[in-house]
């Protein structure tokens, strides 16, 4: 019977994504006309600004700082390189001071002193979409969305985290799972996993992230089956998930509209989780979320509210097993955050400084 449910299952998702993949790439297309079409018109030429907008680019440039700057069309990178500049050679005096400075060219430049004075805020869609590697067409169709179920499948423990639209947590809890030293089959995952997905919350929308996101990148072969098992073991709790659902007759839609997988490595540089491309341990961010207190409001941190009962929780476990439960609570805190409110600002930030 799960043999066939499995089938199905995988069967549906396969034909989503050929459908959804033909409409990515003619949407794709389309902007990449546009693109080139608007590219061609940024043509550089200072005469197009007042007296005035040159003051006024003048005074930001001057007084800004870098998390300020980047309400406009500019990177972190050349931000802090501005500051820097300002920093050790003093305030601009012109706008052709500008061009002096590393990396500055003349249409970035041109960009930049536009969104100063039209106010066209830097758009961070880009990375939003990219966030999100299935269903590829968000668009409105979570406005309704009042419940998130984030899941996530470690080594030897499934966690999950239920955030309502308020980013409030309702549950929080895992279950260990015994892993096995030989090769496991899907019988043996089945009934592992069974249990254990029975136990997960109905929500409107379930979300995981990807599981083999860094194969690419493995070369030893126990680990490589144990991204295949980890793949299994969610394909098994989607299952799960689509069947005891009573709202649609269709497998079909509901894997469509209820079921969002994130991009692994888009999720941990959302939390500042990456350092000259190495992951971070989760506790930096979940320590931070933990305190909630009114400083995460005021550097844009995802503000969450945690009962203390799930704070104590949490704490009581041991790092590795922190490491793995810390991560359904992001999972469902960044799709809350970035798809359901649209939050621009809690995007890629830094990591804790080196030592």
């Amino acid at each position: 019977m799960w043999n066939r449910m499995l089938t199905r299952f995988f069967s549906t998702i396969i034909k989503i994504q050929r459908v959804q993949k033909k409409i990515y790439k003619n949407s794709i297309l389309s902007a990449t006309t546009v693109f080139k079409t608007s590219m061609c018109t940024d043509i550089f030429d200072m005469n197009l600004f007042s007296s005035e907008d040159k003051k006024k680019i003048l005074e930001v440039i001057n007084n800004k700082t870098t998390e300020d700057l980047l309400q406009y069309s500019i990177t972190k990178k050349r931000a802090q390189i501005l500051e820097s500049y300002r920093e050790n050679n003093g305030p601009f005096e012109s706008l052709d001071d500008l061009l002096q400075v590393q990396d500055m060219k003349n249409k970035w430049i041109y960009n930049f002193y536009k969104s100063i004075i039209y106010g066209k805020k830097r758009k961070n869609s880009k990375i939003t979409s990219g966030l999100i590697m299935t269903p590829r067409n968000i668009g409105n169709n979570h406005k309704n969305v009042n419940t998130v179920l984030g899941i996530y499948i470690g080594h030897d423990i499934i966690s999950w985290s239920l955030l309502n639209r308020n980013c409030e947590v309702l549950q929080w809890s895992y279950k260990s799972f015994p892993r096995k030293e030989q090769k496991e089959n899907i019988l043996s995952l089945l009934q592992a996993t069974l249990p254990i997905a029975k136990k997960l919350p109905k929500a409107d929308r379930y979300v995981m992230q990807e599981t083999g996101g860094d194969m690419g990148y493995i070369q030893n072969t126990q680990f490589y089956q144990n991204f295949i098992q980890r793949s299994i073991i969610g394909a098994i709790i989607l299952s799960h998930l689509t069947l005891v659902d009573n709202k649609f007759n269709d497998t079909t839609e509901f894997v469509a509209n209820n079921i969002c997988i994130l991009r692994q490595r888009v999720l941990r540089k959302i939390y500042g989780l990456v350092i000259n491309n190495e992951t971070i341990s989760t506790q930096y961010m979940l320590q931070k979320l933990l305190q909630g207190n009114d400083e995460l409001i005021k550097i844009k941190e995802p503000k969450v509210l945690i009962r203390a009962e799930l704070r104590n929780m949490y704490n009581a476990q041991s790092s590795i097993c922190q490491e793995q439960i810390g991560w359904s609570l992001l999972i469902a805190l960044a799709f809350v955050e970035l798809i359901l409110h649209k939050r621009t600002d809690m995007v890629l930030r830094e990591g804790p400084p080196q030592k």
